[in-house]
């Protein structure tokens, strides 16, 4: 794939967080600044064509609502979910998107607005935004998690995204906590995400409701366990419910020993926290500090600060952009 060069003489990007449900995207200054932003559906499950057209549409729209000249624009990054060959603009497979088997993602984008085009894996995208503008600013080593379905990571080490020989590195989620524990989607038993992801949390709860346990839950849900999700397990532990804040400490126990694991390996200064499931806030976080503190021996649990994600959804807008200010340095 030949690359339209980026352009060095701008003042702004667009970054572009692709989603299985929304497309959003943002006008980003080289100063942190978001101009203005866009938001369309994916519409995931009608192929690839169907899906572009939303990613252009969404970028249209946010260039229109900046109102800024586009002789401006630098370029324009993505995060995307899965498996890649970045540099040619490949989509080796993506989950949620319907398809999306080796499919050309990059070059569509660059011939419809004339700019250089960059795309990443999503959470390694939105880790380079909260590393610029975020959270990891300031610091040069830099692990970032995402708690959602499943469970992402990212490293930047003194600067520099990892992403290793096949574009694969880091994913955390897939390593094994727990031999004998819950199967994981990929076929192993025990996985992080299998343990911590959200599939995992709801189990939890169910789990401890049908002993009979009195829970706020029955009446948030109208005892539908297929009403039961993470968010309003959250809001119960947050009015004080007992089951839903045991079901929170075993989470943060789950998650606090694979972040301690991450210390030990990276030996961090800060590890990034986000996705749907971290805003659970300070009733999962300070589970996982302690379990932390118990657990990193060697690499002590002090080194590194464990932050919850600044920039919110926003991350991976900020950081397709950042893909394009970085390619600007050469």
């Amino acid at each position: 794939m030949v690359k339209i060069p980026v352009q060095v003489q701008g003042s702004y990007a667009v970054g572009v967080d692709v989603g299985g449900t929304n497309i959003r995207a943002g006008v980003i200054t080289r100063e942190g600044k978001k101009l203005g932003e866009g938001r369309r559906p994916a519409r995931a499950m009608e192929g690839i064509a169907a899906t572009l057209r939303m990613i252009t549409e969404t970028i249209e729209d946010a260039l229109a609502d900046a109102g800024v000249d586009r002789a401006g624009l630098m370029g324009i990054g993505m995060g995307v979910p899965g498996r890649h060959n970045s540099e040619e603009g490949l989509v080796y497979y993506s989950p949620n998107f319907a398809g999306w088997t080796n499919v050309q993602l990059l070059l569509p984008v660059e011939e419809h607005f004339g700019v250089a085009c960059y795309m990443r894996n999503d959470v390694k995208t939105a880790s380079m935004g909260e590393y610029y503008f975020g959270a990891g600013k300031g610091h040069g080593w830099v692990v970032m998690i995402t708690l959602g379905t499943g469970i992402g990571g990212s490293l930047i080490a003194n600067g520099k995204l990892m992403l290793g020989a096949g574009e694969g590195f880091a994913e955390v989620g897939h390593m094994t906590v727990n031999p004998t524990g819950r199967l994981c989607g990929c076929g192993n038993q025990g996985c992080w995400e299998a343990m911590a992801g959200r599939d995992a949390i709801i189990e939890r709860a169910i789990r401890l409701l049908q002993t009979g346990r009195p829970s706020t839950l029955g009446d948030l849900t109208k005892y539908d366990i297929n009403a039961i999700t993470p968010a309003c397990i959250a809001q119960a532990a947050q009015d004080g419910d007992a089951l839903a804040r045991e079901v929170l400490e075993e989470t943060g126990m789950w998650v606090g020993i694979g972040v301690a694991n991450l210390i030990q390996l990276y030996n961090p200064e800060v590890v990034i926290i986000g996705g749907g499931i971290s805003q659970a806030g300070d009733l999962l976080f300070g589970h996982i500090r302690r379990t932390v503190n118990w657990r990193a021996r060697m690499v002590p649990a002090g080194t590194a600060q464990i932050l919850p994600a600044a920039l919110g959804d926003d991350a991976g807008i900020f950081g397709g952009a950042v893909l394009v200010f970085e390619a600007a340095k050469g």
